[in-house]
């Protein structure tokens, strides 16, 4: 079952140690549990909206994101 973006911002200059930018990072609803969590599949340009969907991946990416865009 897919998760829902309660809210989210895009990091393009993340802090020391954190690859990969520009991210997602997303709190979510993951069925009535609020979490905050690094989205995979987020490219610069790429239009994100509260509501949209994430799926968890079954591991996390090489940056430890947890869940996916569901695009």
């Amino acid at each position: 079952m897919a998760a829902e973006i309660l809210t989210y911002t895009i990091i393009r200059t993340p802090p020391e140690g954190f690859d990969g930018a520009p991210y997602c990072v997303a709190i979510v609803d993951n069925n009535g549990t609020k979490e905050t969590v690094r989205v995979s599949g987020y490219e610069d340009g790429l239009e994100i909206s509260v509501g949209d969907a994430v799926v968890a991946l079954p591991e996390p990416d090489q940056f430890g994101a947890t869940f996916a865009l569901d695009k």
